[in-house]
């Protein structure tokens, strides 16, 4: 069975960072392929710096001579918005494989807040990706709010429930924490920015 790394975003725009954390979580765990899924409408910001068809036009050119990297534009053919727990049962319906969704530590925090999170932990596990400035405790406190029990292995790095629901924690070697945010900035300053590491 394949297994799909599944990164959705706004990629508003995309970064040297987003594809570090797609090649580590591709590396690491052995994924097949990853595909990036921007959003459509997401219904968490109320308008995106770049359009929808600028945004892909970014991920093509990044993703570009990336063989395990590609681009899903299924939120596009959704009704908005942008669900996540939609995006995957549409996913499901068209690709046979182990789906792991690639998941910031600061969405982590916020997951139990999301539309039919529940359902969410029955379409996917989670790879969750470490980011500054949020401890594992919190992470924890997280985890302790959905619906379980998860238990944690020995070292706390995976997070397992009796029926096969899992988030793995990834560790992110970047040396420092990228967003599209400080990237829009730079921008907006005139500062020259990289896209992607080459």
């Amino acid at each position: 069975m394949e297994r799909i790394g599944l990164f959705g975003g706004t990629f508003d725009p995309v970064h040297a960072g987003h594809l570090a954390i797609a090649e580590q979580a591709a590396e690491e765990l052995r994924l097949d392929q990853v595909l990036f899924i921007p959003a459509a409408d997401p219904p968490h910001k109320r308008k995106t710096w770049a359009n929808y068809a600028q945004r892909v036009a970014m991920l093509e050119a990044a993703l570009a001579g990336c063989d395990r990297f590609s681009i899903s534009l299924i939120e596009a053919e959704l009704p908005a918005p942008s669900y996540t727990v939609d995006t995957l049962r549409e996913l499901r319906k068209r690709l046979t494989g182990q789906f792991y969704f690639l998941l910031g530590a600061d969405s982590l925090l916020d997951i139990h807040l999301w539309h039919r999170f529940q359902d969410l932990l029955k379409l996917t596990k989670f790879i969750v990706i470490s980011r500054p400035g949020i401890p594992l405790a919190a992470m924890r406190q997280a985890m302790e709010r959905l619906p379980g029990p998860f238990l944690p292995d020995a070292a706390g790095m995976r997070w397992l429930r009796a029926d096969g629901a899992e988030f793995i924690l990834l560790i992110n070697r970047l040396k420092e924490d990228v967003s599209s945010t400080v990237i829009r900035e730079q921008f907006r300053r005139g500062k020259k920015t990289e896209l992607r590491d080459d």
